[in-house]
């Protein structure tokens, strides 16, 4: 912290937090993600933050974004407590791992990979969409811990390695190893982020200072992190809330246009930019 000053944010770019929190809550407690893939890209391209700061402030928002979604699908009785305690152990494991590997392996090939790997999701989504591929049904789902720990083992490592929620692997992945109906996956999911999120938060923020600024190449200050964090978390929470309760109410086809667009948006990312 030698010569650091601290810095307090112009209103322009408070107001543009807050409406960014505001949009990756929706999204978030709509489709079952943490929002990161909107947040992340967001304070990287539109405010200029290095993306190892930008993970740290998302990863911080995740819990804000997956506790009040995760309240909504409870209450709706979409979400499987079973299954929910099978993945969880693996799922903070597999996040602290993966966050450890984000802080000393280049994003640049890993962010290739996962982009292909959102390909092969929206694929399979527009399948779906189109009915050619039947949407799995109540009672299709088969529950046990073998299954829940591949599903909390991959989402949990790339939840921390991209610095996500990990939605976009928990819903998928849900959806084929456990044949969960699609508002179960994004029950599933939310309820799993409640746990990995604060443990991935945890593991980002204390570990961020060993990162370096792309730009400055200084190390990274846990206080930046947080004020950034500080104004995200107040309108995700209240986008939260309204997202999961829009996902009891749209048709499941509506949601899975909704998911393959943010995805489409996240494998753009990942893959151009």
């Amino acid at each position: 912290m030698e010569g650091y000053t601290f810095r307090m944010l112009p209103v322009w770019e408070v107001l543009a937090l807050l409406g960014l929190g505001f949009c990756a809550g929706m999204i978030g407690g709509l489709i079952g993600i943490g929002g990161g893939v909107i947040t992340i890209p967001a304070l990287t391209f539109l405010l200029g933050r290095d993306i190892h700061l930008a993970q740290a402030a998302s990863m911080n928002v995740v819990a804000f974004v997956a506790i009040p979604a995760s309240i909504r699908h409870w209450r709706q009785g979409e979400l499987e407590t079973r299954l929910l305690r099978y993945i969880v152990p693996f799922g903070i494991v597999g996040i602290i791992l993966g966050v450890l590997a984000n802080n000393v392996v280049s994003g640049y090939w890993m962010g290739k990979l996962f982009g292909v790997f959102l390909l092969y999701v929206i694929f399979m989504n527009v399948m779906r969409l189109l009915s050619a591929v039947g949407e799995p049904k109540d009672g299709d789902t088969v529950i046990n811990i073998q299954r829940g720990s591949m599903i909390g083992s991959a989402a949990g490592f790339g939840a921390g390695l991209l610095g996500v929620g990990g939605g976009l692997l928990t819903v998928p992945l849900s959806q084929k190893i456990c044949r969960l109906t699609l508002p179960h996956a994004i029950a599933i999911s939310s309820g799993l982020m409640c746990f990995t999120s604060i443990v991935g938060a945890a593991t980002k923020d204390l570990t961020i200072s060993s990162v370096l600024d792309s730009g400055s190449g200084k190390p990274l200050l846990l206080i930046d992190a947080l004020q950034l964090s500080l104004w995200l978390f107040p309108m995700a929470i209240i986008g939260a809330w309204l997202g999961a309760r829009f996902t009891h109410v749209l048709p499941v086809q509506w949601i899975r246009f909704v998911f393959i667009i943010v995805l489409l948006a996240a494998a753009l990312k990942y893959l151009v930019f």
